[in-house]
């Protein structure tokens, strides 16, 4: 590297430093000793490695960064401003404040250029290999020599610590990605303090195990990182794992090195210390002409290699009608004009247990959508997210629609919303509910990224029997309707079930679980109100069984499995002359969301006793059956046994619901009654 181009790249490493520092300590918030230790091998990733371009941050052809370890935002928030994406020195002085561009830790969708949400520590490692499997599905299918970026994730000792990288790491290896590099900003330093208190392990050989090529460099040694950074971009057969030697808080001279650099304002003493440690003499919130210069002049470089692609990509299109129409349709996520006519005129035996129909509904919608991916945690045998007529992707075979996750819940959840942020894939991913606890917080960044990621669970109540309480979900089901912008979707039948799919397809705006059992269910929709079925799913509820127009004494609200037997309450009621309303509720999320006509159709009206049926914990049932409503529910844990002496010992059965029902009719103003 020629000496000019070496001081070019310091003072933008500098600028780096001296730009964070200044927002943290404006905000009096933030984590200065990241930006200030690795702003090197920042500074040459996006001034000389990255293919990007910042007019353009959609372009197809880019590689992807992700700062994993996103306590460091400033760093990416200073590299933003300098290659001139859409952040300007005002969004930079509203770090951490209220409806900024610049929140505490990178949020996808507030600035151009930042590819998704970190914080959470280890995510953005997984992010990146989700990333990474995508792009080789995109390549296959349209050309490596089109589709050759690589995805950059920058993870510190916090992410390489948390599981969630280690199982993604592992997947990395075994499908030999090496369209992933893992820069491991290596300062020795955690949050509480010297990283050797708490892991003693030999990363690199860590990741040797894993398949990776490990590479170590000192993070300050401009030849070293360009050498580095050239083996990273040309590896082919391994995922690079970087190990980049720096000093946490470089500069600030007396917690440089120490954990008291992560987090926190340096204060104006300090920081006057770094800028005279550099050679800094401008004001506050500067960016020096010769380093304004020197990124303005890579712009025309990044514009061209965007220009370059385009043109290759339209030869391409060109020769080949076909690819053309199919990459418009990974790109757009085109659905064919009658997909949901032949969704919902699919043949699936009835009597089935649900997830057993998802598996006809899951080949069928991948069948329509070659877009679509299916992948599950070692349990497609199981959930029945395997998809019949596709192989699975290996390190050799990536025209495919199937990925193996392996026993790796929270990888797989945060490698999904990395194919989905990837754009051109739809993934959809399944494990047994009780599971989803493994990979909550993967499900809640899709949801605060608003990632349409399908999530599928299957063995959704104590119904799946034998296996007994560690594997029996009862508080699942809650706990997932509480993650915002998560719309959960439990069908009760092969009729919802299809539904359901259709449902999912539609939103692209958050992500959806699709909740299934594992024993058998009655085809209990086809039998009453099939039409009602077909609309009703989309809307969340719907009147099941019962007359809309005439008054009844008694409602009652079920989900899933719990329909059939809430239908066959109603018949024995209504042999007792009680009229009874029986409503399916799929989905509380797409419910609620209707307008309040609808809802008071469906639920309206002037109920002696409004009951809630649903093998699961009973919480959150009060505000639509009411203080004073029978909710017939699961308190406790499960048990091992049969599931039709599971359905007895806790009242699911017709007989045992039958029962509670009429006690409490029978009891004035019963109470919030729960079994």
């Amino acid at each position: 590297m020629e000496e000019t181009e070496r001081g070019n790249l310091e003072q933008v490493a500098h600028t780096i430093r001296v730009l964070s520092v200044d927002a943290i300590e404006k905000a009096q918030s933030g984590h200065p000793g990241l930006p200030l230790g690795a702003a090197e091998i920042g500074a040459y990733l996006f001034m000389k490695v990255l293919r990007h371009n910042p007019k353009n941050p959609e372009w197809p052809g880019r590689d992807r960064f992700v700062l994993s370890a996103g306590h460091g935002s400033m760093l990416l928030y200073s590299l933003l401003h300098l290659c001139g994406y859409d952040l300007t020195m005002e969004d930079i002085k509203a770090f951490r404040q209220l409806g900024s561009k610049t929140p505490g830790h990178p949020e996808f969708g507030e600035a151009p250029g930042v590819e998704t949400t970190t914080g959470p520590l280890g995510q953005g490692v997984a992010c990146g290999v989700g990333m990474a499997i995508a792009q080789k599905m995109v390549a296959a299918r349209f050309g490596s020599d089109l589709y050759d970026s690589k995805v950059w994730v920058l993870a510190g000792d916090g992410c390489i610590m948390e599981g969630v990288s280690s199982e993604a790491s592992s997947l990395a290896g075994t499908l030999a990605l090496d369209n992933l590099v893992v820069m491991f900003d290596s300062n020795r330093v955690c949050l509480d303090g010297p990283i050797e208190e708490v892991n003693l392990e030999d990363t690199a050989k860590r990741y040797e195990a894993y398949g990776f090529r490990v590479l170590e460099i000192d993070g300050y040694d401009w030849a070293q990182i360009e050498t580095a950074c050239a083996q990273a971009r040309a590896e082919r057969g391994k995922p690079v794992f970087l190990i980049v030697n720096t000093v946490i808080g470089r500069y600030a001279p007396t917690i440089q090195g120490t954990f008291k650099a992560h987090g926190g304002a340096l204060g104006a003493e300090e920081i006057d210390a770094v800028k005279k440690a550099i050679g800094w003499t401008e004001p506050p919130f500067t960016v020096p002409d010769d380093v304004r210069n020197y990124c303005a002049g890579r712009l025309p470089e990044w514009e061209k290699q965007e220009t370059d692609w385009n043109a290759r990509l339209e030869v391409s299109l060109k020769a080949d009608p076909e690819k053309a129409r199919l990459w418009q349709a990974f790109r757009d996520k085109t659905l064919p004009d009658d997909w949901e006519d032949q969704l919902w005129n699919l043949e699936i035996p009835k009597d089935l247990p649900t997830r057993k129909a998802n598996e006809f509904a899951i080949n069928k919608v991948c069948a329509l959508l070659p877009w679509m991916v299916s992948g599950s945690a070692d349990v497609s045998s199981c959930d029945f997210t395997w998809i019949l007529n596709s192989e699975i992707a290996t390190k050799d075979l990536w025209a495919t629609q199937q990925v193996k996750f392996g026993v790796r819940e929270f990888g797989m959840a945060a490698s999904a919303y990395g194919m989905s942020l990837h754009g051109f894939v739809r993934p959809a991913v399944g494990t047994f509910l009780t599971f989803s606890d493994y990979m909550r917080n993967g499900i809640r960044l899709a949801a605060l990224m608003k990632q349409p990621v399908i999530f599928v669970f299957s063995h959704d109540s104590v119904f799946l029997a034998e296996d007994g309480p560690t594997h029996q979900p009862v508080e699942h089901l809650m706990s997932l309707r509480l993650i915002p912008n998560l719309t959960l979707i439990r069908p009760g039948d092969e009729s919802e079930v299809k539904m359901a799919w259709a449902t999912a397809l539609r939103m692209t705006d958050g992500p959806v679980a699709l909740c299934f059992t594992r024993q058998p269910v009655a085809s209990t929709v086809s039998e009453y109100t099939t039409r009602g079925a077909k609309e009703g799913v989309a809307r969340g509820a719907y009147l099941l069984y019962g007359n809309p127009g005439a008054d009844a004494e008694t409602l009652i609200v079920a989900t899933g499995s719990e329909i059939h037997p809430a239908v066959g309450v109603a018949k024995k009621l209504e042999t007792d002359g009680i009229k009874v309303r029986v409503v399916s509720m799929p989905s509380w999320e797409l419910f609620e969301k209707q307008e309040e006509g609808y809802r008071n159709k469906v639920l309206g009206g002037s109920f002696r006793l409004r009951v809630s049926l649903e093998a699961g914990v009973s919480l959150g049932w009060q505000k639509f059956v009411g203080s004073d409503g029978l909710c017939i529910s699961m308190e406790t844990f499960g048990a091992s046994a049969p599931p039709e002496v599971l359905a007895d010992h806790f009242g699911f059965t017709v007989e045992k619901v039958y029962a509670q029902v009429k006690e409490a009719l029978g009891s004035a103003g019963a109470i919030g009654r729960r079994t």
